[in-house]
C-alpha cells in the first residue's frame, strides 16, 4: 500500500523551504553586490592606469574638465556628450564643450566605453529628443572626474595617493550619452585658462580668501536624478591621483569626517547628500593642493 505526505508534512517541509530562502536570499544578493564591487574596481584601476598613460604624451597634464566654444567660453558648468560625436547635429555647443572632456580626451587610451560606469547602474536619459549619428552610440557613464584636476601638473599634486581622481559624485545613476565632471572649477572668464587656483592662506596654512578669476572657486554639483552617494555597501570605489582603486565608505554618519567624506548632510538611510565640505573657496577634500594633514 502506497503512503503519501500528509498535509501536516506537507505545510512542515514548505516552511523549511521558505526558512532557507530566507536565509539564502540575502546571502546571494550580498554575493552578487559583491561582486559588482569587485568588478568595478577593477574597472577604476583601468581608468587611472589610462589616465596616467595619457598625461605621458600631455606633459605630465591631467586632462581638462571642459573644452571651449568658438568664442573661447568654458563649458564648465554644462553637460558633456560621451562621445562627443554621438549627436547628429555636430554644431551644438555643447559638442564644443564635449570634445576636451576628460572621458573622451583619454577614450584612445580608455579603449572601453564599457568601464565609464558602474556594474548595474540605472541609466539617466539626456537629451532624448537629440538625434543619434549613424554609426555612433550613446556611452553610458556616471564616474565623476576631479575638475580641480583640469590640466593640473601630475607632480604638483601635494598627496597623489590620498586625492581623488574619479569618485561616484554623480551618484549612483548612470548618464546615457553625458557625463560631467564633479567637482567642477568655476571658470567664468572666457579666453582665460581654466586651472586650479590655490585660496590665500595666512602662515598657518588657513585660508583667509579667494584667489580671483577663473579656478579660484570650484562647487559640487547635484547627482544624477537625485541618485545616492552609496554606490556599493554604503559607500564607492574610488580612483586616487597615483592611479590606485579604493573602496571608501560614505554617509554612515549625518556629518562624516571631512578628511574621508566630501559630503554632509546625509539621510543616514537613503544615502543621499545634503551638502559638501569646502572652505569657502574650493569643494575641501578635492583640492590638488591639500595634504591632508589637518
Amino acid at each position: 500500500m502506497k503512503r503519501g505526505f500528509t498535509l501536516i508534512e506537507l505545510l512542515v517541509v514548505i516552511a523549511i523551504i521558505a526558512i532557507l530562502a530566507a536565509i539564502l536570499f540575502p546571502v546571494f544578493a550580498q554575493a552578487k553586490e559583491a561582486a559588482k564591487k569587485t568588478s568595478d574596481i577593477s574597472q577604476q584601476k583601468q581608468l587611472g592606469t589610462s589616465m596616467f598613460i595619457y598625461v605621458t604624451d600631455t606633459d605630465d597634464l591631467f586632462p581638462l574638465q571642459a573644452g571651449q566654444d568658438s568664442a573661447g567660453v568654458w563649458g564648465y558648468n554644462f553637460n558633456k556628450f560621451v562621445p562627443s560625436d554621438w549627436p547628429t547635429d555636430q554644431t551644438l555647443q555643447r559638442v564644443a564643450f564635449s570634445q576636451s572632456f576628460a572621458l573622451n580626451a583619454a577614450q584612445p587610451y580608455i579603449k572601453n566605453d564599457g568601464i565609464l560606469a558602474n556594474p548595474g547602474a540605472s541609466g539617466s536619459e539626456y537629451q532624448a529628443a537629440t538625434a543619434v549619428a549613424p554609426g555612433k552610440k550613446k556611452y553610458r557613464t556616471n564616474y565623476a572626474y576631479n575638475g580641480f584636476l583640469s590640466g593640473y601638473s601630475v607632480s604638483a599634486v601635494a598627496e597623489n595617493t590620498k586625492l581623488p581622481l574619479f569618485t561616484n559624485q554623480n551618484g549612483n545613476k548612470a548618464g546615457l550619452g553625458w557625463g560631467f565632471a564633479n567637482p567642477a572649477l568655476t571658470c567664468a572668464t572666457p579666453n582665460q585658462a581654466c586651472t586650479f587656483v590655490p585660496s590665500v592662506k595666512d602662515a598657518n596654512g588657513n585660508v583667509t580668501a579667494c584667489s580671483t578669476g577663473n579656478g579660484s572657486t570650484g562647487a559640487v554639483y547635484l547627482t544624477y536624478d537625485g541618485g545616492s552617494q552609496w554606490t556599493y555597501s554604503k559607500g564607492q570605489n574610488w580612483t586616487f591621483a597615483d592611479s590606485h582603486a579604493k573602496f571608501r565608505p560614505l554617509g554612515r554618519a549625518v556629518n562624516p569626517d571631512y578628511k574621508t567624506d566630501p559630503n554632509a548632510g546625509y539621510n543616514t538611510n537613503t544615502g543621499t547628500a545634503g551638502s559638501y565640505y569646502w572652505d569657502g573657496c574650493h569643494a575641501w577634500l578635492f583640492r590638488p593642493d591639500y595634504e591632508f594633514n589637518k
